[in-house]
């Protein structure tokens, strides 16, 4: 990816999301895909331990237990846990994602690119209750992933090049702090902006931003 001027730390990441209702087990149901890109300055090889060693991904993660191989289960932060169904080194992995009730397909990838950066996509694909999704809207899934992309490229100094700027640290304290709420609240937007993009109507996903707003940062 070539980069002809800087990007806020909060635009490093790409945003896509796809939805589709649902009618599943005589429930309406809300099919939702969200895809987060963004390229770091690391190579695929470099990338793949902080994603699959629980001593590194404990450095900017939070501590994962278990097996983390093929057909391996394994628990993660905030009550998290899974299965692990193809690891393909250094380029990825696969997994069922189970939290909140939901066993979720995802799955992340990493590509090189000419300029020396990794492409990592990250895809989540989540059945949620119809209800649910036009009361939280997207962000409430998006938003732990959008900390969790902001912890790694502050580990790896990955978005040096794109974004020229120091990236913060996402901790507790700093998600809490006037610096953090602004990001949250950035994410909440760009997450809002996707669902009315995704045909979800601008009320609802206006309701959705607000609640997520306030769901991370408390206020």
């Amino acid at each position: 990816m070539t980069v002809t001027e800087s990007l806020p730390v909060v635009d490093a990441v790409r945003r896509e999301l796809e939805i589709d209702e649902q009618i599943h087990e005589g429930r309406r149901r809300v099919r939702a895909v969200l895809t987060l890109t963004t390229n770091i300055t690391r190579s695929p090889a470099q990338l793949w331990p902080l994603l699959t060693a629980p001593r590194e991904l404990e450095r900017w993660f939070g501590p994962v237990t278990g097996e983390l191989r093929e057909g391996g289960r394994f628990e993660a932060p905030r009550g998290a846990r899974g299965s692990v169904h193809e690891l393909d080194e250094p380029h990825r992995i696969s997994l069922t994602w189970e939290q909140g009730g939901g066993e979720d397909p995802l799955l992340i990838s990493l590509d090189p690119e000419d300029d020396g950066t990794t492409l990592l996509r990250l895809q989540h694909t989540a059945l949620l209750d119809a209800e649910e999704f036009e009361r939280t809207g997207p962000g409430a899934l998006a938003v732990g992933w959008e900390i969790a992309l902001l912890a790694l490229a502050a580990l790896t100094d990955g978005w040096r090049a794109s974004c020229l700027d120091e990236v913060p640290d996402p901790t507790s304290a700093w998600l809490r702090s006037p610096e953090g709420t602004a990001y949250v609240r950035a994410w909440s937007v760009r997450w809002a902006a996707e669902a009315i993009a995704a045909g979800v109507d601008e009320e609802v996903a206006r309701r959705g931003e607000a609640w997520t707003a306030r769901g991370v940062t408390g206020r």
